[in-house]
C-alpha cells in the first residue's frame, strides 16, 4: 500500500477538502555504496566534529545555522515553527489557469492527490469542474522544510499533484534563447514531415525499460553466480553529424520502415497458429 507523505486540506473558494498525497512515480536505481578495500566495511559519513575530534556528536549538542561567511546564525526550533506558513496543513488554490499554459519546463515531482472519505464529494466537484472547463489549478504547500508551488491536474476521476519549480529555479540560458531558425527547401521538409509521420504512434510507457539499471542488475548477478552470464560490452553507437539532409532523410525513412517490417513479423509469428477444421461438405 502507497504511503502517506502528505495529510491537510485543499481549499478551493469557500470549500474546504481533506486530502493526502500518495507518491505517483519514483526513480528505479540501484544504489551502489563505498566500502573500505582493507576490510570491506561500508564507509560511512558519521557526524564528527572536526574541531573538538568528537565522533559521534551527540544530537543535543547539535542546532541548525546558516554560515553567511563571516559567522553561523543559529536558529532554534521554536524560531522555525514561528516561521512555518499556513500551507503545511492548508493548500490554498489561487489560480486556475489552462493545462497547455504550463511550461514543462516547470515541472518537477508527481503526486495522487486523493481525499478523506468526508471530502469525497466536493473533491469530486473540483475534479469535474477542472475537467469540463479544460483547467488546472495552482496552489501552495510546505512540505519537507519547503514551500512548494503546485499544479492539481484533472486525471480520470482524480486529481495528480505536481511539484512547479519557481521561476527563479528555471535556467534562463542566453543561447538556448536566442538559438536561430535555418531555412529549409520544400523537398527537405517533405520528407521531414514524412518521417515524423511514419514514427507516430501511441505513447506506452510499457515500451521501455531503464537498460542501464537491468544490464547493472545482471553484471551484480553473474558475480553472485557464475552460471549468470555477464552483460556483453556495449557498442558505441556515436556517428558524424549528417551533412546531406536529403540522403540523412531518405535513409532514416528506410531504416524506420524496416524496424516496422521487423516488428508486424515478431507480431505475426506470435500470434497462435491452430486453425480449427471445418466441416467437410456432405
Amino acid at each position: 500500500m502507497a504511503t502517506k507523505t502528505w495529510k491537510g486540506h485543499l481549499r478551493f473558494g469557500a470549500l474546504t477538502i481533506p486530502v493526502f498525497l500518495n507518491v505517483a512515480a519514483r526513480d528505479q536505481r540501484i544504489e551502489l555504496h563505498s566500502y573500505h578495500s582493507v576490510c570491506n566495511s561500508s564507509v560511512k559519513m558519521p557526524k564528527f566534529c572536526p574541531a573538538c575530534n568528537l565522533n559521534p556528536v551527540p544530537p543535543d549538542q547539535i542546532y541548525k545555522g546558516y554560515d553567511t561567511g563571516s559567522g553561523i546564525v543559529k536558529i532554534t526550533e521554536q524560531e522555525m515553527d514561528a516561521i512555518t506558513p499556513e500551507t503545511e496543513h492548508i493548500m490554498d488554490v489561487s489560480e486556475i489557469v489552462k493545462w497547455e499554459n504550463v511550461d514543462p519546463v516547470y515541472l518537477a515531482e508527481s503526486f495522487y492527490l486523493l481525499p478523506d472519505p468526508a471530502g469525497v464529494k466536493a473533491y469530486s466537484l473540483l475534479v469535474k469542474t477542472l475537467k469540463d472547463t479544460g483547467r488546472v489549478a495552482i496552489a501552495q504547500l510546505t512540505k519537507s522544510s519547503r514551500e512548494h508551488m503546485v499544479c492539481l491536474r484533472p486525471k480520470g476521476n482524480g486529481l495528480m499533484l505536481h511539484y512547479l519549480y519557481y521561476q527563479t529555479e528555471v535556467n534562463r540560458v542566453p543561447e538556448f534563447e536566442s538559438l536561430p531558425m535555418s531555412s529549409f527547401s520544400s523537398n527537405e521538409m517533405t520528407l521531414a514531415i514524412q518521417l515524423v509521420e511514419s514514427m507516430e504512434s501511441e505513447f506506452k510507457p510499457e515500451d521501455f525499460e531503464d537498460g542501464y539499471f537491468q544490464r547493472l542488475n545482471t553484471l551484480i548477478a553473474s558475480k553472485l553466480d557464475s552460471k549468470i552470464a555477464a552483460p556483453v560490452p556495449v557498442k558505441s553507437g556515436v556517428v558524424a553529424p549528417a551533412l546531406d539532409l536529403m540522403s540523412a532523410l531518405t535513409a532514416s525513412l528506410g531504416q524506420v520502415k524496416a524496424r516496422r517490417a521487423i516488428k508486424l513479423q515478431d507480431q505475426d509469428e506470435s500470434k497462435p497458429t491452430g486453425k480449427k477444421k471445418g466441416k467437410k461438405a456432405a
